[in-house]
C-alpha cells in the first residue's frame, strides 16, 4: 500500500481529518491576476487554487461530520474566497485576458 493510502497520517497537511488550519496559505485574487491569461504561470496558479478549493472542501466536510461547528465556518469562508479566485482564473484563460467574465 502506498503512504497516500495510508490510513494514519499525523501532521501531513493532505491529511483529511486534522482540524481545520486558519494559518494555510491561499492564494489571492492579487495573486491570481498578477499572470496574463496566456501565461503558463496563470495555469499554475489555477492548479494551485483548485487543489486548494478540494482541501477546503474536504476541511468544511470533516468538520461538519464531527460536528465542529465553527471549524467547518471557517473552512467554509476559505472555500468561498478560494472558489471566488479559481472562478477568476478561469474567465481569465477563457476570455484570453480581455478581461469579460463568463457567463455562469
Amino acid at each position: 500500500m502506498s503512504s497516500r493510502h495510508r490510513p494514519n497520517r499525523p501532521n501531513r497537511p493532505d491529511c483529511p481529518d486534522r482540524p481545520f488550519d486558519e494559518n494555510l496559505p491561499e492564494l489571492t485574487a492579487t495573486e491570481a491576476s498578477s499572470a496574463s491569461a496566456g501565461d503558463t504561470g496563470t495555469m499554475h496558479d489555477l492548479h494551485l487554487a483548485s487543489q486548494n478549493v478540494l482541501r477546503l472542501a474536504t476541511q468544511t466536510y470533516n468538520a461538519a461530520a464531527r460536528g465542529d461547528e465553527r471549524a467547518a465556518h471557517a473552512a467554509r469562508a476559505s472555500l468561498e474566497k478560494q472558489l471566488g479566485v479559481a472562478t477568476h482564473l478561469i474567465d481569465e484563460i477563457l476570455s484570453a485576458g480581455d478581461d469579460q467574465p463568463t457567463m455562469h
